[in-house]
């Protein structure tokens, strides 16, 4: 099998997912070219990189802003096509985090000013820039230790609430007549800040129901539901690994059934025990007596620690780790009992430093899981930070130059769906960790090869039976080279003509 006509026929399956076949062919075409051009990843270079530069352009702009079709019937056809490659004897387990979209326009709808994460911990910087939440589904090979993929099955705008505005007060001269209204002046101010209290009470309780774990918690309900309506995984666990910022009250106590939640927490929060049974008069206990912090368990020599053999960052690791349960969490999660489980810090030489030297304490919403795949599925959500560069640093999500707002929403989600279509394409054509198709290494990289492929692999493989698929074009005065990707055969085959060229990516690149 190859990736190009692989990646098509997986494609063709958005075909009910758009209203109109015209809309379904532009998608198509630019679900391909925004994997494979060159440069920045704008609408204007995709359209140059399918030949259409020198005709209107105001339909492929309508794509994003006007045209009948949303992001989630694109990533429910990217789910239902996961869960096939999906192992029955791995649990069903979903990674959940926000990123930011690095913006430059004033007038972009819902783009606001945020935190850099990249800013170093002893000075926070502002950007502005758009923030999504993203889920994917991990997947893993069973048949021994391996590298997992993360396959993105949503990608939803997350705008923080706005804050109330300061309002401008007048500035006059100290004139008699002042003089004379100084106490009905007085008391405008107070009836200013009277006001503006209100809209702050208002604010911290609109973001506790509208702000980001808030969105975080819906998106597990929406999985959740999407995930019951297929028959086949209506009954299955759903695992949701998220970090500190959705282990929290909000998120917690919003779960839908059939759900557990992987968090890091801190290790300074406060867990309580069981209630022991009591006889007699009086009201019932809900929390038992005081355990101490995480930090102190940690620290607690009558826990004793086990041991565990962990598959992360690209060999098998030895991992101590407490597990205490079932406890409870009074201000996060109230009276739904929780696993507590500490990570000693691994503490290992990787790429010139030295990683994972704190530890790390998780809470699991079912005290009954099994602690070491519980374990494995929190290190495998490494998966979804490495997914967020590579569409951030190589296919260029969130640099198109969009204004309306369903575009601003609608064409970062298009792009990282067509992401997921490749990494998909990628797995039943190569498998989860294989290399066999890598061109010739560097000789920096003779000692320490990948062991997998990544996307920029991916891309560079497709560029290359594009080239093909050029070469093998019938051409005057020239004879027709054989091969195994004639443009006929795959385009009567997909049933449209396709619409990119390696001439014209090489042409548009200085646009």
């Amino acid at each position: 099998m190859t990736l190009l006509p692989t990646f098509l026929n997986l494609v063709q399956q958005w075909r009910p997912c758009f209203a109109d076949y015209r809309t379904y062919h532009r998608a198509v075409g630019f679900a391909l070219t925004f994997l494979v051009c060159m440069g920045r990843r704008t609408i204007s270079r995709a359209i140059c990189a399918q030949q259409r530069q020198f005709s209107s352009w105001a339909s492929d702009y309508r794509l994003f802003s006007m045209s009948r079709w949303t992001p989630q019937h694109l990533f429910d056809v990217v789910l239902k096509l996961a869960l096939k490659l999906m192992s029955p004897a791995q649990p069903l387990v979903m990674a959940l985090d926000d990123t930011i979209l690095r913006k430059t326009g004033r007038r972009i709808p819902k783009a606001s000013t945020l935190r850099d994460p990249l800013s170093p911990p002893y000075h926070t910087n502002l950007v502005w820039s758009l923030r999504f939440i993203q889920a994917v589904l991990l997947l893993w090979p069973v048949d021994g230790p391996g590298a997992a993929r993360a396959i993105p099955i949503a990608f939803q705008l997350a705008p923080p609430v706005p804050k109330p505005k300061k309002k401008k007060t007048a500035v006059g001269t100290n004139t008699s007549a002042d003089k004379k209204d100084n106490h009905a002046a007085n008391a405008k101010k107070v009836a200013q800040q009277k006001t503006a209290d209100e809209e702050w009470k208002q604010y911290y309780k609109t973001r506790r129901l509208q702000g980001l774990s808030a969105q975080g918690a819906a998106l597990i309900r929406d999985m959740r539901s999407r995930l019951d309506h297929i028959a086949c995984y209506a009954q299955l666990i759903l695992w949701v690994v998220v970090d500190a910022s959705y282990c929290n009250r909000t998120v917690l106590s919003r779960l839908p059934e059939r759900t557990i939640v992987i968090g890091r927490t801190r290790k300074d929060i406060h867990l309580s025990a069981l209630p022991q049974p009591q006889s007699g008069r009086g009201r019932r206990r809900c929390y038992g007596a005081d355990l101490g912090t995480p930090e102190q368990m940690r620290k607690d020599e009558s826990i004793p620690w086990q041991n565990a053999t962990i598959f992360a960052a690209g060999r098998c690791h030895q991992l101590r780790y407490k597990s205490v349960g079932p406890v409870l969490w009074r201000r996060g999660a109230q009276r739904r009992q929780l696993r507590l489980i500490i990570i000693a810090p691994l503490a290992y030489h990787a790429h010139g430093h030295r990683l994972y030297r704190h530890p790390a304490y998780l809470l699991v919403t079912d005290p009954a899981a099994d602690v070491v795949q519980v374990l494995q599925a929190y290190f495998y959500r490494w998966e979804i930070e490495a997914d967020q560069k590579e569409e951030k640093d190589l296919l260029g999500v969130g640099q198109a130059q969009v204004w309306s707002e369903k575009a601003v929403a609608r064409q970062p989600a298009f792009h990282v769906a067509s992401y997921a279509m490749l990494l998909l394409a990628a797995i039943q054509c190569y498998g989860f960790n294989s290399i066999t198709t890598l061109s010739r290494l560097p000789l920096w990289r003779h000692r320490k090869p990948p062991t997998r492929l990544s996307a920029l692999h991916l891309i560079a493989r497709l560029r290359t039976e594009l080239q093909s698929l050029d070469d093998a074009s019938p051409q005057p005065r020239r004879r027709k080279i054989s091969t195994h990707f004639p443009r006929a055969l795959l385009e009567k085959q997909i049933g449209m003509k396709i619409p990119v060229t390696m001439r014209a990516i090489l042409d548009s690149a200085w646009t």
